[in-house]
C-alpha cells in the first residue's frame, strides 16, 4: 500500500511515518520501491503502527517502544518481560503524578497570595534584577 492508504489505515500522518523510518523504527526494505520510487508499504509495516500506537496511548516514549521492538526481534520480550516493563513505566508516572501534585499545590498558594495583592500594582519577579 502507499503512504496516503498507510496514513489513512493508521491514523499516523505521512510525516510521522516517514519520521519513524527516518530514526529506524520502522525498516522497509529497497525492493518495496515501486518503478515511480513510491514504496509500497507491506501489511506487516501497518501492524507495526497499530502497535506502536498502542503503546504511545499508553503513555510510552518512542524510545521505550523502539525498546519493546527490539527485544521482541530477538525473541526475548515475554509475559513476564513485559509485565516489568509495564510495572517500571507505572512507577514512573506515579512519581510525575506525585511532582505535578506538588507543582500544583505550590500554584496553588502563589496563587492565593497574588490575589491577595492590589491589582494594577508592578511587582518584580524575586531573585531578578531589572535590566538597566
Amino acid at each position: 500500500m502507499l503512504i496516503g492508504e498507510l496514513s489513512k489505515r493508521s491514523g499516523f500522518s505521512r510525516d510521522t511515518i516517514r519520521y519513524y523510518e527516518k530514526i529506524g523504527l520502522i525498516e522497509l526494505p529497497k525492493k518495496l520501491r515501486n518503478v515511480n520510487n513510491y514504496k509500497d508499504y507491506p501489511e506487516d509495516v501497518f501492524l507495526l503502527l497499530k502497535t506502536i500506537r498502542k503503546y504511545k496511548d499508553l503513555g510510552f516514549t518512542l524510545e521505550e517502544i523502539r525498546e519493546l521492538l527490539v527485544l521482541q526481534s530477538i525473541q526475548v520480550l515475554d509475559v513476564s518481560k513485559l509485565i516489568q516493563i509495564v510495572e517500571r513505566k507505572i512507577t514512573g508516572m506515579d512519581t510525575a503524578i506525585e511532582k505535578l501534585h506538588e507543582y500544583r499545590l505550590k500554584l496553588g498558594r502563589e496563587h492565593q497570595l497574588l490575589l491577595e495583592k492590589k491589582t494594577g500594582h508592578i511587582i518584580a519577579l524575586p531573585e531578578m534584577k531589572v535590566a538597566a
